[in-house]
């Protein structure tokens, strides 16, 4: 699969899986998995380039859309990470997700972005800011950017891969989760590989891209399987 291809299929596969579940949210439940997966579908738009480049020139050709995809992806990481700490049953992750440390965190990812993102100078439409990859200050931007879903990434990898172990659990709910710590795995490895430097070529899109689609399928099994049970407590409801 090419890296232009695993683009267009991640923005398919989050469009479906934020469609699913857009009855159940205006019914008032699981509204914020449905707001993680909407923005995590419009971040997703917004790294393939025609895409890219049209909204940037709506919003003046400074590359603004990037800065507003960094944002995005903030919030995307954070709904994420206290929906699935929470579903794999982990008080640790959340509290270093949306406790005082995390949110610590956060808060420094935010205001380093913006300050790089003022610093560097950048001149006409370019998706991804390769065109000016020879600013220091565009590189740390980057750099930055990846930290903070690195950082949750990684605060979710062991109850995700706990939950596969656990032989109690329901089938459809062990591979949901072996599906989640894959793709949270390859966050971390690809912010590991990017900040030693190294030139992944396409596979500074493959990467990415291919945990957004283990991620969003282990997503989709978690809503179907919830889903299953409701089916079921309903029709043992109506037998009694």
């Amino acid at each position: 699969m090419t890296a232009s291809i695993i683009q267009w299929v991640a923005l398919a596969l989050c469009a479906v899986a934020a469609a699913v579940r857009v009855p159940a949210a205006l019914r008032g439940r699981g509204r914020t998995m449905c707001a993680a997966l909407l923005l995590l579908t419009f971040a997703v738009a917004l790294s393939i380039e025609p895409l890219y480049d049209g909204v940037d020139a709506v919003l003046g050709g400074v590359n603004a859309t990037n800065l507003v995809l960094r944002m995005v992806l903030y919030a995307v990481f954070v709904l994420i990470g206290v929906r699935v700490a929470a579903a794999f049953d982990s008080p640790l992750a959340r509290r270093l997700i949306a406790g005082p440390f995390g949110l610590a965190i956060l808060g420094l990812a935010i205001a380093a972005t913006l300050y790089f993102f003022v610093a560097s100078e950048l001149p006409g439409s370019s998706v991804g800011l390769t065109d000016f990859s020879d600013q220091a200050t565009v590189r740390e931007y980057a750099a930055v950017g990846r930290l903070y879903p690195g950082y949750v990434a990684a605060c979710l990898i062991v109850p995700t891969v706990v939950s596969v172990l656990d032989r109690r659990a329901r089938p459809i709910h062990r591979v949901a989760g072996a599906l989640l710590a894959g793709g949270f795995l390859l966050v971390v490895v690809f912010v590991l590989l990017r900040l030693m430097g190294l030139d992944l070529m396409r596979w500074n899109v493959i990467l990415p891209f291919s945990a957004i689609l283990l991620t969003v399928l282990g997503l989709y099994l978690i809503w179907l399987s919830h889903r299953r049970a409701r089916r079921r407590a309903v029709q043992e409801r109506r037998l009694l």
